[in-house]
């Protein structure tokens, strides 16, 4: 049975389910469903096209609108996941290495650090990232600046994504390189990434990176 309820379809739809999530999807006014029930409804619907396994217990819902991708599912693999990064910066044009990989950032604070194991999940990949609590909370910059508002899931603007890679490719503490220097950055809304790249204490990092891009543009060879 392909199940049609108005929940899991259109814009207002969950674009990721759990299996809690499906399980009171289908409960009725009473009770919860057979845990049995649960699965064989969800065995159905793959097998029908209309979810999409992720990770174990984890499905996009490909009756959502517009269509779910995998960036959709970072934040529920890693909790507090931002997509950013490769991923941001591919889709927006600025860089022209974008792949299929998801990439995002999570924060780490003194006393706790998340796990940034990446993740395989049949032709997905996920690629988490730390970095410092201040570089992704609220003192990292405006929201409107951070973050994407037109995204179905948590992202950061490519003023972000840039700035996130130029601090990882500047650690010492990571093995991701540099951003590229063959980058779009007509793109870039400039005055915002000033104003993050102050926010975030990365006015040196940024002004580095733009001379050698500079120069680069200069003489690509």
């Amino acid at each position: 049975m392909i199940l049609t309820t108005p929940i899991l379809l259109g814009a207002d739809a969950p674009r990721v389910l759990t299996v809690p999530m499906i399980a009171a999807i289908l409960a009725d006014r009473r009770k919860l469903p057979a845990r049995h029930s649960v699965f064989k409804w969800i065995r159905e619907q793959v097998a029908g096209g209309m979810l999409q396994p992720v990770t174990r217990g984890l499905y996009l819902n490909l009756m959502a609108s517009p269509r779910p991708s995998a960036a959709d599912a970072a934040a529920f693999i890693r909790s507090g996941a931002v997509v950013s990064l490769q991923t941001v910066l591919g889709e927006a044009g600025v860089t022209n290495n974008y792949s299929d990989i998801v990439t995002s950032v999570v924060s780490h604070g003194a006393s706790y650090r998340p796990s940034v194991r990446p993740v395989r999940a049949g032709r997905m990949e996920f690629r988490f990232h730390a970095l410092p609590d201040r570089l992704v909370d609220a003192r990292a910059g405006a929201p409107e600046d951070r973050l994407d508002s037109e995204a179905k899931h948590t992202r950061s603007t490519p003023e972000k994504a840039l700035l996130d890679w130029i601090y990882l490719g500047e650690s010492p503490r990571t093995k991701i390189a540099r951003p590229p220097l063959d980058t779009d950055l007509d793109r870039i809304d400039k005055r915002r990434l000033r104003r993050l790249a102050k926010a975030m204490g990365l006015i040196r990092p940024l002004n580095s990176y733009l001379e050698r891009k500079r120069l680069h543009d200069q003489n690509p060879s």
